[in-house]
């Protein structure tokens, strides 16, 4: 039983650093735009799921982040209102294969700043990590 765990978690682990790259940084961005647009309609978990295939996120750990996400939306629907859109801001490189690209998500009182940074690796580009967080000042 002890090996098949150890295996189990070998293969989990050696899955989860297999994320399906994409061939441009212009497909990422067709990814989080399709991404925000759900954020934006109201449907978190939904745009969260979108890229989930992109990230070398491990799946517990996203599903899990998810899961919190989702838990923590109506105390920022309380605080800020309901979602009434998404706006891109921002896509900054630095060299050849490291990319950020910057979206608010709209509030009725707020604006919550969403951050993708990406990399390009051997096998095309993938979402590293990701963030959202109500700091959108320090976008200035």
């Amino acid at each position: 039983m002890k090996k098949f765990l150890a295996l189990a978690t070998l293969l989990t682990a050696s899955l989860a650093a297999c994320a399906q790259a994409v061939p441009t940084l212009a497909d990422v961005r067709k990814v989080t735009d399709d991404v925000m647009a759900k954020v934006g309609k109201g449907d978190l978990e939904g745009g969260l799921k979108t890229f989930k295939p992109l990230t070398v996120i491990p799946a517990s750990e996203f599903d899990a982040m998810v899961g919190q996400a989702v838990m923590q939306s109506p105390m920022m629907s309380a605080r800020f209102g309901k979602t009434i859109g998404h706006e891109f801001i921002s896509e900054d490189r630095i060299g050849e294969s490291l990319a950020r690209l910057l979206y608010i998500q709209r509030f009725e009182q707020h604006a919550m700043r969403w951050v993708f940074y990406v990399y390009q690796g051997k096998t095309g580009w993938v979402i590293n990590t990701f963030r959202f967080d109500d700091k959108w000042p320090d976008m200035f």
